[in-house]
């Protein structure tokens, strides 16, 4: 039975790859979610088994949850952890231009969506060194594309500053973790249907406006294939939903 581990699974992407991997009888799913008594984590456990799904608390602003985390997810998963999904992640200042950027703000996006995915990796390293699959996934996004940038220069700043930050440590640790037959994949799960993809809906009306958000089943099937199909390199990828490779 491959076995799942998504961060941020009690909403919006991370639910929604949560749901989708809880449709085929063969995975069981780890859920790590801030809040245990989320109503969407209450409803899949009246779904599912706990020999299919299972669930423990994860905070990305408390790295000390993470470590903790860690311990509780080894007992659950005594063959080890066969895909790491890190999901979690904030866009606190959409909007903000260089000018009005809040650095304090910007200190917390960079905590949690650059710094806590390393003590996730590392917390979470030795159940996927057990695990068969051995694929650590981050979901990343297209705002962070340094070839891209100038085309959205504008577009949530400081989001895209960290998880760019995110895909340089991905891509060095990866070629390490090559060394060990562990694929590391980073994937844009498209401009998706959700509560943070509703705040910048405003930018592409202005400058994509035949631009649309796809549905967060969509970005969930699209995302797990791109995870699933990912090869063991040591140059790893940027890959869009869609499986096409986008620049650095």
């Amino acid at each position: 039975m491959p076995s799942y581990l998504v961060t941020g699974a009690n909403r919006g992407i991370g639910l929604g790859i949560s749901k989708e991997l809880l449709k085929s009888p063969e995975n069981f799913v780890v859920a790590a979610v801030r809040n245990l008594n989320s109503e969407s984590i209450k409803e899949l456990q009246s779904q599912y088994s706990q020999d299919r799904f299972a669930v423990i608390k994860i905070d990305y602003s408390d790295y000390s949850s993470i470590e903790k985390a860690a311990e509780e997810a080894a007992k659950i998963l005594p063959n080890g952890l066969d895909y790491l999904i890190s999901n979690a992640g904030i866009s606190l200042q959409e909007s903000a231009s260089f000018e009005t950027i809040d650095l304090k703000v910007f200190e917390e996006e960079l905590r949690v969506n650059t710094i806590a995915p390393v003590e996730v990796i590392r917390s979470f390293l030795p159940l996927v060194r057990k695990g068969t699959a051995k694929k650590i996934a981050l979901v990343t996004t297209i705002i962070s594309s340094l070839g891209l940038a100038p085309n959205m220069a504008t577009l949530a700043i400081s989001y895209g500053a960290t998880k760019a930050a995110l895909n340089m440590l991905a891509r060095k640790w990866g070629a390490v973790l090559y060394q060990e037959g562990i694929t590391t994949v980073t994937v844009h799960p498209g401009w998706v249907d959700t509560d943070l993809g509703s705040t910048i809906k405003d930018y592409w009306a202005q400058h994509k406006p035949d631009l649309k958000p796809i549905t967060v089943q969509q970005s969930a099937e699209d995302t797990l294939r791109v995870i699933k199909d990912a090869k063991l390199e040591e140059n790893i990828r940027l890959y869009n939903h869609t499986g096409a490779e986008l620049p650095w």
